[in-house]
């Protein structure tokens, strides 16, 4: 099942803020051009919307902050107009394109209020172009069925050879896949997508039209037409997207920043831009006797390496093993040791869990043409033949150069199958764009002397972690870089721009080195100090008991699915679908004569589709069934909708055309009441006994590990006290600054110079210690500290801590589940016969609390007076 991630959640959340700020900016635009347009001797200057809506983002302190220095730079299509424009930064193996699709529902329903329309999806090369084409084609991907959704269910996909007519743009979303290559050329009359052909249809007068013809220059002023005394639109697909106005999604956004492709892509005259890159990239103002201004990417969120770690997207830490030796072939030999052993700990894997991996070797050769074997270099027939030596069969190697290609084998081209027998594939850097597997664990840099840059940009193709969630398993939730002959400093310099080009520059400091080059840098454990080495330390879980017996709280069968939504009332959501509901801005704009064949007349939106559109009730249901998990419950609450509905005057037309916009308030009216109901469930249940926060007597509790790991070496800056001293009080010594940001050290440090504090950890975010409150996500407090008491009571505090910036819905749900769990929590004093005892120390309590980050000076030290027992 696809699961969206909490970082997806924050890119949405700050994607519908912008268009709700767009939509109400569109409106006061609109209204300040009908009135120019009526009084043109006034000269009122009409806004620019998008820019409007921009800076009140950056004013309410929503966009990033490592681009606050940044200017809002305006797009303009081929005919002047103001075009929105924003870039979501994600680094590689983000799920960009899972968030483009979503985005689009959201442009689409949030600020275009429609659901059919037309999307022109861009993408940088023919590798990326055939792997979105097939899976937006695929109705079983999530991709596609996002799309649907958005669209209920009528989603074209179109390449730029097929046929187009207006009708399919009315009543259809129409997404269409194009190469930057194909509109991205000087010439472009040469091209065929600006030049006339015969199945584009609907969107141009007839050709003996002449009025027409002029009235839609003159209302288009970039169409490609034929000149002469009576100027002729081409029936041509360019210009049917300048009529059309479509939403664009550019993938590789920093690609597309040439002066040409940046006319070529503001000529298709959209209503709207997203881009999606790991790496915006800024064009500075040029200089001269008439200056260029800047052009900046519109970055709307940045989402960080950490956040695709924490998540489990990605293989961390990057263990480097730099060899020093002349002899390739013991490079190799290293990394068929190391990917042995991968493959040893994927079989396990799969006996215990079921869980299919088949750990991939990359291999960077020197030289793969024919006539270069004999050359002296590393070739890839060489490799090849020292592989069959070494056990391979040839169905586990495949070559991947401009010359040969054994993944497009119809047996190699699944890599992910279990049928799959590829286990090594050798290439010179044919790799590099479009290319994804997460199978892929180890890189052999055997050219990585000779061809840093290849190599850097071979990095990225093992770091995707597979199913996108971590194993459990140490050695395969980490990946290898294995190079040949190369001096470590470089290779290093290679990896750090690999990861920066890939958007993961903040993880430079998780590349470890490992045994092959003597720098003594290797992921290693630390101990807790000699005073709490032997000492136990529990935090309690939170537990539901069941005739007796205690288990962990499983937020989707213990909440989500006890959910009742029996008797749901959706009047509110009734209420919000507003009865004028309109779009924000036209997507197709049709021009024809008047009916007395001489007055003209534009048209700004088409009224109605040429076909009447049905509400389907099954479909909705399958909108909400990840939270109406009943699907009789789900239809009786859709049909109290589309009674309600009725009741207001919606006719089944109005409601079919609405469609979309239904779902979509009937997913976030469902989804608030969710909350609701799911905290409403937990307290209750808490207060009955069923759930509970307690530190158990029978050991079902969580245990503070004895040692935990690092990837700094041992001679790595220490963070030090107030004093300039070594820390005191820390669990577990040294603690290095790099494993702390600016503002966990300074907390870090105070805590650590307080007399009343007995110990404190940093804890680490999905793999310590976290809280299952009523929503789904797990909350991992920041820090966990001990507050001494008289005798032998002491009071644990498991502190969570937040930016300013995030002080938001998930805070306050946050803050409430600290508090309300701390207010709840209590020893439990029962103890089945024959198990091990807690020995309960008498006094001692947990409590949890968050504070901003702005307020922990303020706020902290209540949390740190002396507990009189």
């Amino acid at each position: 099942m696809f699961r969206q991630l909490d970082y997806q959640d924050r890119v949405l959340n700050t994607l519908d803020a912008y268009l709700d700020l767009l939509k109400a900016k569109k409106k006061e635009a609109d209204e300040v051009a009908e009135l120019a347009a009526l009084k043109p001797h006034l000269k009122l200057p009409i806004p620019d919307f998008a820019k409007e809506a921009w800076e009140a983002l950056k004013a309410d302190g929503k966009l990033p902050a490592s681009r606050a220095a940044i200017p809002f730079s305006e797009r303009l299509d081929g005919c002047n107009r103001p075009v929105p424009n924003v870039v979501l930064k994600v680094p590689t193996g983000g799920g960009k394109t899972w968030l483009a699709v979503t985005g689009v529902s959201r442009i689409m329903g949030r600020y275009l209020d429609r659901n059919t329309g037309f999307v022109l999806w861009i993408v940088p090369n023919e590798a990326i172009y055939t792997q979105t084409l097939k899976r937006l084609k695929d109705r079983q991907h999530p991709y596609r069925q996002a799309l649907d959704r958005a669209a209920a269910g009528r989603v074209r996909i179109l390449e730029k050879t097929d046929r187009l007519d207006a009708r399919d743009v009315e009543t259809n979303l129409c997404v269409m896949l194009l190469m930057l290559q194909s509109s991205n050329r000087e010439n472009q009359d040469s091209l065929k997508m600006f030049q006339d052909r015969g199945d584009v249809h609907g969107f141009f007068p007839a050709e003996g039209e002449q009025q027409a013809h002029k009235a839609a220059l003159d209302r288009t002023p970039n169409l490609s037409a034929y000149t002469g005394m009576f100027p002729m639109v081409k029936d041509s697909l360019g210009n049917a997207l300048r009529i059309i106005r479509p939403v664009v999604v550019l993938d590789e956004g920093h690609r597309a920043i040439s002066d040409l492709a940046f006319r070529t892509l503001y000529g298709f005259n959209p209503c709207f831009v997203l881009e999606l890159t790991a790496t915006p990239q800024d064009v500075q103002p040029k200089g001269g006797k008439t200056p260029k201004p800047g052009r900046y990417a519109n970055v709307l969120v940045e989402v960080t390496g950490r956040e695709l770690d924490r998540e489990g997207m990605i293989k961390m830490p990057l263990n480097l093993d730099p060899r020093q030796g002349n002899d390739w072939k013991a490079t190799l030999n290293a990394a068929l040791a190391k990917l042995n052993a991968l493959d040893a700990d994927a079989r396990k894997l799969r006996s215990e869990t079921n869980r299919y991996i088949r750990p991939i070797m990359l291999i960077q050769v020197e030289r793969t043409g024919a006539d270069q074997r004999e050359s002296g270099h590393i070739h890839a027939e060489d490799v090849k033949d020292w592989l069959l030596t070494a056990g391979f069969d040839a169905a586990e190697i495949a070559i991947k150069t401009a010359q040969q290609n054994d993944l497009n084998d119809p047996e190699n081209q699944d890599l992910l199958a279990p049928t799959n027998r590829v286990r090594v594939i050798i290439t010179k850097q044919a790799l590099q764009e479009g290319w994804d597997c997460p199978f892929a664990y180890v890189l052999c840099g055997l050219a990585a002397s000779t061809n840093l840059k290849a190599m850097t940009q071979l990095v990225g193709r093992i770091l995707r972690q597979p199913h996108a969630m971590k194993t459990g398993i140490e050695t395969l939730d980490e990946c290898h870089v294995i190079t040949h002959h190369a001096a470590t400093a470089d290779v290093v310099g290679a990896i750090k721009e690999g990861l920066e080009q890939d958007g993961l520059g903040d993880l430079v400091l998780q590349v470890a080195q490992g045994e092959g080059n003597g720098s003594g840098k290797v992921s290693r454990k630390i101990d807790r100090r000699p005073a709490f080495a032997k000492t136990d330390i529990y935090l309690p879980k939170v537990m539901i008991v069941e005739e007796g017996a205690a288990r962990e709280l499983d937020y989707e069968t213990d909440v989500l699915s006890a959910i009742d939504w029996r008797g749901f009332d959706p009047k509110a959501i009734v209420a919000r679908i507003p009865e004028n509901a309109q779009a924000a801005e036209s997507q197709l704009q049709r021009i024809r004569l008047a009916d007395d064949g001489d007055e003209l007349f534009v048209g700004e939106t088409v009224a109605e589709n040429s076909e009447t559109l049905a509400f389907d009730p099954a479909h909705a249901v399958r909108m909400v069934s990840d939270i109406v998990p009943n699907p009789f419950v789900g239809r009786e609450i859709v049909g109290r909708l589309l009674d309600g509905l009725r009741a207001r005057g919606f006719d089944d037309g109005k409601m079919g055309t609405l469609a979309s916009l239904i779902v979509e308030e009937l997913r976030k009216g469902l989804d608030a009441a969710r909350h609701a109901r799911a905290e409403a469930l937990f307290k209750a249940e808490v207060a009955a006994g069923r759930i509970q926060f307690r530190l158990r007597l029978d050991g079902r509790n969580w245990r503070m590990p004895f040692s935990v790991e690092t990837t700094e070496p041992e001679n790595a800056r220490q963070l030090l006290s107030k004093t300039g001293g070594p820390l005191e009080k820390s669990l577990f010594a040294p603690v290095y600054e790099a494993e702390l940001n600016t503002d966990e050290r300074d907390v870090a440090v105070y805590l650590d110079g307080e007399r009343a504090l007995a110990w404190w950890h940093r804890n680490v975010a999905r793999t310590q210690y976290g809280i299952q409150g009523w929503r789904k996500a797990k909350i991992y407090p920041d820090f966990i500290f001990a507050v001494k008491g008289e005798g032998s009571a002491k009071r644990i505090t498991v502190l969570e801590t937040k930016g300013d910036q995030l002080d938001n819905l998930d805070t306050a749900y946050k803050r409430e589940v600290l508090t309300f769990l701390s207010d709840n929590f209590e020893w439990d004093d029962y103890v089945p016969a024959g198990e091990l005892e807690l020995v309960k120390n008498d006094g001692e309590t947990v409590e949890g609390t968050l504070i901003l980050m702005s307020e922990w000076k303020a706020k902290l030290p209540a949390n740190l007076k002396v507990n009189d027992g």
